[in-house]
């Protein structure tokens, strides 16, 4: 009989908790937001168009309104960027907490911008990322842009085509993105004189020598050290994105902090892995009996690592 109202007290007890430990987020968020949205309102009224657009779309991404999205609009819009200006708007026609006034607003707008500009139909999957112009969008979206030819291909996809397709004014185009799909075998490379290959016998797989600390024991150290040294980068980039971010804060560098931790993360366990794996295979390089001498012997193993700072880059090459 008491287990019952025991469940109920702990279950209101940790919804309690939960909704204090989300009130200060909450009161963040929109503490940030106020501060982007009067900051557009600062540059708007100084003519800084392009920062005020920038400022009101920050403004709600950290706290979704319609008033926001319509503000950035104008802003564009009086930048010259009607194509911007008319996603914004757009956006505002699908937002649920948009009412009838804000809709009505946005149609007016858009109606004063549309003769202006064109559609793009993007038909594909939304899995699907693509580039147009300079400016990357997902199948299934209808961007505007202005009339004229653009540019369109496919991102992170090997080779991909490009095809130039022509946007009338106060009218649509589309393409098919399946059309920009590599063609199947196309781009595989040709080895010549795989025919020679030696097989069997002395050189025909990469292994350590008997007796000697082996090749992939060198790589999986290698593999270590450019992941602890990712970390390190990355770290580093991270700790400056949080300083300049506490110092003036601005959704750049609020992303920039958010970006180089995962990539730190992801370096000092690629370097924790690597570690541990050079170590295993160290520990069976000793322990195993010498060989026989082979063939090949006299090959030696070169590996290099090669860290950048500045750009956060981190690489590795080498030979057997």
């Amino acid at each position: 009989m008491l287990g019952s109202p025991l469940r109920r007290a702990c279950i209101v007890a940790l919804a309690l908790v939960g909704a204090l430990h989300a009130a200060p987020a909450a009161a963040d968020a929109g503490a940030d937001a106020r501060r982007f949205f009067e900051a557009a309102q600062r540059a708007f009224d100084e003519g800084r168009f392009v920062d005020a657009a920038h400022a009101f779309e920050d403004a709600f991404k950290l706290k979704p309104h319609p008033a926001p999205l319509i503000n950035a609009g104008d802003a564009w819009e009086k930048a010259g960027e009607y194509a911007l200006a008319a996603r914004s708007f757009e956006r505002v026609l699908a937002l649920e907490s948009a009412d009838e006034q804000d809709k009505t607003d946005a149609t007016d707008r858009l109606a004063r911008l549309r003769p202006q500009l064109g559609v793009l139909v993007l038909v594909g999957e939304a899995s699907l990322r693509v580039k147009v112009d300079e400016e990357e969008f997902h199948g299934g979206e209808r961007p505007y842009l202005f009339p004229g030819a653009h540019k369109v291909t496919l991102v992170d996809v090997d080779g991909a085509k490009q095809r130039t397709v022509t946007v009338p004014a106060g009218g649509s185009a589309s393409i098919e993105l399946a059309t920009l799909l590599p063609t199947p075998g196309a781009g595989e490379p040709r080895v010549e004189g795989a025919a020679h290959a030696p097989t069997g016998g002395a050189g025909a797989a990469v292994a350590p020598t008997g007796g000697g600390v082996g090749a992939w024991t060198w790589v999986a150290y290698g593999v270590g050290a450019v992941g602890l040294a990712g970390f390190t980068v990355f770290g580093l980039q991270a700790n400056g994105a949080a300083d300049r971010f506490d110092a003036h804060p601005n959704r750049d560098d609020y992303d920039a902090y958010g970006r180089h931790q995962l990539y730190a993360n992801l370096g000092l366990g690629v370097g924790a892995a690597g570690i541990i794996a050079g170590t295993s295979l160290l520990i069976l390089d000793l322990t195993r009996a010498p060989a026989a001498p082979r063939a090949d012997a006299a090959r030696r193993t070169r590996f290099e690592l090669g860290v950048s700072r500045a750009g956060g880059f981190v690489g590795a090459a080498g030979s057997f």
